[in-house]
């Protein structure tokens, strides 16, 4: 296997542009290493500003939040289990691979970190990725100039997810929707009509009264909205809609004349 020092050649040929989309990143030439020695976050490989990834990172285990009650005259304790995840911390270690290049870069470098516009850290597959919600960092320079290594935390969202969200778009009154991943989905879900809208999730109904051309449910931030934004909150009855992991019969009233799911799957 191929060392860090040993790619510094490859890394220094290597054209260094910053990828606007997803396909410039999954064009093989630009992946041939990415797998062992660099991650790519807010449109950069880590390459770009000279920094290899010195050891492969330990990504901690997605553990369910659960409460542990202990009762007066029971053996062991009773678990509660919440369905709620915590965020993870992903540690790497970086190390130079062309100095010149980064320390003349490391404004724009820190920049970099601190100013995200792209959210997704890919490391070690290209088809899913993980959901940054802040980095944290010490004194860049002075840990480059002692150790000749970097160390950088990426607080993450607890799932890893596809690397864009999907949606799909049907007429019918019932439709199947497989969950190919992981956990439930919290989707968006639009629907086209008017009057009382109703839609059905595994038997799971969610009605909507006096809507007028359409009307969004949003599970993930649990807000019920019309075409022009007001609140459709008091106008909601049921629960938010889920999309269970595998198959999902959905079912709408008759005065629905199309139905809009956006979605994103969930993996440990």
């Amino acid at each position: 296997m191929l060392k860090v020092n040993d790619i510094s050649s490859y890394y220094a040929s290597r054209k260094r542009l910053r990828y606007n989309v997803i396909d410039d990143y999954k064009i093989p030439m630009h992946t041939l290493y990415q797998k062992e020695y660099e991650i790519f976050f807010n449109g950069y490989y880590s390459s770009y500003w000279g920094l290899g990834v010195a050891e492969y990172p330990t990504i901690p285990r997605l553990n369910e939040v659960v409460e542990n009650i202990e009762l007066d005259g029971r053996n062991s304790s009773l678990i509660i289990k919440s369905g709620t995840y915590k965020d993870r911390t992903i540690s790497i270690t970086f190390r130079l691979l062309d100095s010149n290049k980064f320390w003349s870069m490391i404004d724009d470098f820190e920049d970099w970190l601190l100013n995200v516009t792209d959210s997704r850290l890919f490391y070690d597959r290209q088809d899913r990725c993980f959901i940054v919600k802040r980095v944290i960092f010490g004194d860049i320079s002075k840990e480059i100039r002692k150790y000749g290594e970097l160390q950088m935390d990426f607080i993450v969202k607890p799932f890893m997810t596809d690397i864009s969200p999907s949606s799909i778009t049907f007429l019918e009154n019932e439709k199947l929707f497989v969950n190919q991943g992981h956990f439930p989905i919290e989707p968006i879900i639009t629907l086209h009509g008017s009057g009382d809208l109703q839609i059905s999730i595994n038997g799971e109904v969610t009605t909507i009264e006096d809507v007028e051309n359409e009307v969004t449910i949003d599970s993930e931030y649990m807000v019920c909205f019309n075409k022009n934004l007001n609140n459709k909150l008091r106008d909601m009855s049921g629960n938010f809609p889920k999309l269970s992991v595998g198959e999902n019969d959905i079912e709408v009233s008759n005065n629905v004349t199309k139905v809009t799911i956006k979605y994103t799957n969930f993996y440990r």
